[in-house]
């Protein structure tokens, strides 16, 4: 099998496991009804995957993919203030979540099923996430917006404060709340990275 042909049938793989997965859950699908579905052997399933849960973690993999596709888009778009970019860039992933949760009963108990996994197969989309987020924090350095000493960290540290809201199991409900919470998180940021260096270690001293 040449290479093109060996992506076509895994992209038929993938294709008619995400179907079944988000509609009917990572429980409730087996190997042999992805098999079918995509129009291949069972034992071809497993030229391309190890397991079911492979799948799954492929199938995540693309919708992050496209996630950060998204986010890259937002980071260069030069008509958006500075600090716009960052709101957009830290809440439309989470939103985009959530979205596929009120879309697909099915994706909460996918991604519980594959938690354990998630993050270790999901670490190169992570990393790059986090990269962009840094880029857009050494522009506002490079325009004398920020006074930040480690973008990687900080942008680190905004991913951590906005873990909260992602689903299964966000600490608030509510798209308008979960929008207006990042936001201020943001504005929040935003603030503290205008403090100056001697400003900052003053105030750090008097503490």
């Amino acid at each position: 099998m040449n290479k093109d042909a060996h992506n076509d049938v895994r992209a038929k793989i993938i294709q008619a496991a995400e179907e079944r997965l988000w509609h009917y859950g990572f429980k409730k699908t087996t190997i042999d009804e992805i098999a079918a579905d995509a129009g291949v052997g069972k034992g071809t399933i497993y030229l391309h995957f190890s397991s079911k849960e492979d799948i799954a973690l492929e199938i995540m993999s693309q919708f992050k993919r496209q996630s950060l596709n998204d986010v890259r888009a937002i980071a260069a778009d030069q008509s958006l203030p500075l600090v716009a970019r960052l709101q957009k860039m830290l809440l439309h992933p989470i939103l985009l979540s959530h979205e596929r949760c009120s879309q697909s009963p099915a994706a909460v108990e996918m991604a519980t099923s594959v938690r354990p996994n998630i993050q270790a197969h999901l670490k190169p989309i992570l990393q790059e996430d986090l990269t962009i987020l840094a880029q857009v924090l050494e522009q506002g350095n490079a325009e004398g917006l920020f006074c930040i000493d480690d973008t990687m960290a900080t942008a680190q540290t905004l991913k951590n404060m906005c873990a909260g809201f992602w689903p299964p199991f966000p600490c608030i409900t509510g798209v308008e709340l979960i929008q207006e919470a990042v936001l201020r998180i943001v504005d929040l940021a935003y603030r503290g990275f205008r403090l100056d260096k001697q400003a900052a270690s003053e105030n750090y001293e008097q503490h």
